[in-house]
């Protein structure tokens, strides 16, 4: 029990407070619980320990922190969105954060340990339960890792009682537990990947051994048969990973055989570091010692991912991504059965239904003033089933819109993104903008090329190089076609940038045409950019209905300005209980004296308008109706 000793000395040491917590960045009120990306959060009495157990991390892994924590106690949230990206294209993402790999790492140490203290096989193998069960509460009780415990167990009672147990019946104890405790589970990545990787660990077993010749023994056979295994495991879970992370590894089978005995040595030497957490001196040793581990799994990673054609980059549909899951699973179920025909006809027939679903669009205009807070994010669909994206959300060091909210919103509803229009540079408005390009890949990012050393601006442009991504500035008078609907550049022009101080000032804004239906989206123009515009074409600007500038800001919407738009609706994306005061009652007095119907992200959530070219529907809160 000395190993349980020395892991609560590590977690109580010198350490108070909590880690901070953002886990309301899913789209609850998309109703959309399938998306959901909130990260996991331990039950309240063990998550005093779980952020102990992180202060400890932070202190003697420095500048290896976020990946330690990820490693030790599946806490993700320090974890730099360009790690977990690069881990994903070299298809072992899984191994960033507790899984029952990790935990079985763990598990085996912990055995041979107490066998090497001369502990009696059957003492040894409750003492090294008892630790890995106390090890699982203490980081915080992670649905993977519970599963991995619930499994070991079962192992251990069945070795107890000298009987076999079938894998399959200890995946369902290890996979259903999780569920009992925290329905909500189901929806956990982690959870999601650690059963299919285990199911399918389970069947490519069974597989390599049957298709492997028996003539291939020794180190050839067992480096074959991981390959068989990890090929299998690769396949189970690319559902999950397109679904996620919007790409499927096809270096994965390949980068998990090589980073396999790297976290085999890596895991334990981390757990060994954060157990020692009460001798400064101890734990600073073994810390610097996991260095070089560290940087060989990450180099697995770099390599994996910098390897050409290493991934390919996809944006599911919801039909598209049920319909490989289920070839997935119809595919591990013919690893396992001495009769595969069925299972195999069924895979080719969920294939065919992926590959041949139909586009998703209907055959309107549809904008989606998407409910990102504090910031813009407006996807226009096209009739074709095309995106358009009007800026991404918010952006900063505590959170991506674009990664929690956007990319999740548009996979769930298909299609391909055609254009990204970044408005301005402020945060607000291109924060999520490189999770967007790096995800779904446009062939073109549309914005005002206003001189900005914003991080997120300049993540943007480099995210945009890296994939290869076109940029273009925008151009007041140039008309965009995108599958038949028009875009057309109302400001800025070069001369007027290039004057401009404020980026609200140099905002991209663009009117929306589509056969009588107009749409204008303003960004954050004030009153300043409103002014040039109506001193240059004041016809333009009229539109059925208007994206309200700055979150319904006092800088903008003019009673000018408001006079010549002259819109049925105002659509205002805003934060409920902002500290910006946002909307300003100013501006939302003058648009309803001016007879538009103002619907508002804080108060209703998403809003939706579709449009057959003829006039609008709107739609917000399960409510439609025709806007006349």
């Amino acid at each position: 029990m000395v190993g349980a000793v020395l892991l609560v000395a590590a977690i109580g040491v010198g350490v108070g407070g909590s880690a901070a917590r953002d886990d309301r960045e899913c789209m609850a009120r998309e109703r959309l619980p399938f998306r959901c990306r909130a990260r996991y959060e331990p039950p309240a009495v063990l998550a005093p320990w779980r952020d102990r157990a992180g202060e400890a991390i932070d202190h003697y892994f420095t500048r290896d922190a976020g990946l330690v924590r990820a490693l030790l106690i599946a806490d993700t949230k320090d974890l730099d969105p360009e790690v977990r990206d690069r881990y994903a294209a070299a298809g072992i993402v899984h191994m960033l954060s507790i899984s029952g790999l990790h935990v079985a790492i763990v598990s085996g140490a912990m055995l041979l340990l107490l066998q090497a203290a001369r502990l009696p096989a059957v003492a040894a193998r409750w003492a090294g339960l008892t630790l890995v069960v106390l090890y699982v509460l203490l980081i915080g009780a992670p649905p993977p890792a519970v599963r991995s415990a619930v499994m070991i167990g079962a192992q251990a009672v069945s070795f107890a009682l000298q009987r076999n147990t079938s894998p399959w019946a200890a995946l369902a104890w290890g996979g259903g537990v999780p569920l009992l405790y925290q329905p909500r589970t189901a929806v956990d990545l982690g959870w999601q990947l650690s059963v299919s990787g285990f199911a399918a660990l389970i069947a490519g077993r069974v597989v390599a051994e049957r298709v492997l010749p028996s003539g291939l023994d020794g180190w050839r056979r067992k480096i074959v048969g991981e390959l068989v295994v990890s090929v299998v495991a690769s396949f189970a879970t690319a559902p999950l990973v397109a679904w996620h992370f919007g790409r499927v590894s096809l270096v994965a089978p390949f980068a998990n055989i090589a980073a396999g005995p790297v976290i085999a040595v890596l895991q334990p030497t981390l757990f060994l570091g954060l157990s020692l957490a009460w001798l400064p001196a101890a734990a600073s040793l073994v810390a610097a010692a996991s260095v070089p581990m560290v940087r060989a799994f990450d180099f697995v990673a770099y390599a994996g991912a910098s390897l050409p054609w290493a991934t390919l980059h996809a944006s599911p549909s919801l039909l598209t991504a049920v319909a490989l899951g289920v070839a997935c699973v119809t595919v591990l179920a013919a690893c396992v059965s001495h009769f595969w025909e069925r299972s195999v006809l069924l895979a080719l027939a969920s294939v065919a239904t992926a590959a041949f679903a139909p586009a998703p669009g209907n055959g309107l205009l549809e904008v989606h003033m998407i409910d990102v807070g504090q910031g813009d994010a407006i996807a226009v669909r096209t009739p074709r089933g095309r995106w358009v994206l009007f800026d991404a959300g918010r952006g900063d060091e505590k959170r991506d819109m674009g990664r929690t909210t956007v990319v999740p919103y548009l996979r769930a509803r298909g299609g391909a993104l055609a254009m990204l229009v970044v408005s301005h540079p402020d945060a607000d408005h291109a924060g999520g903008a490189a999770t967007v390009l790096t995800s779904m890949r446009p062939p073109a990012m549309l914005e005002p090329a206003f001189a900005s050393a914003t991080e997120t601006y300049q993540r943007a442009l480099v995210a945009a190089q890296r994939v290869g991504v076109a940029w273009r500035r925008a151009r007041a008078g140039e008309v965009i076609d995108v599958d038949g609907v028009n875009f057309r550049v109302l400001a800025p022009d070069s001369a007027w940038t290039a004057a401009q101080q404020n980026p609200n000032s140099a905002c991209v804004v663009v009117r929306l045409e589509y056969g009588g239906a107009t749409m204008l989206f303003t960004g954050d123009a004030d009153a300043a950019e409103e002014g040039w515009m109506l001193d240059r074409a004041p016809a333009l600007l009229r539109s059925d209905l208007l994206k309200v500038s700055h979150h319904g800001s006092h800088t903008g919407t003019s009673e000018a300005f408001l006079a010549a738009v002259a819109p049925r609706a105002a659509l205002v994306s805003v934060a409920m209980r902002n500290v910006y005061g946002h909307p300003a009652p100013a501006v939302m007095r003058r648009l309803t004296e001016a007879g538009a119907t103002v619907l508002r992200t804080d108060q209703l959530g998403s809003i939706v308008a579709r449009s057959d070219g003829a006039g609008w529907t709107l739609e917000t809160a399960g409510v439609r109706w025709r806007l006349r």
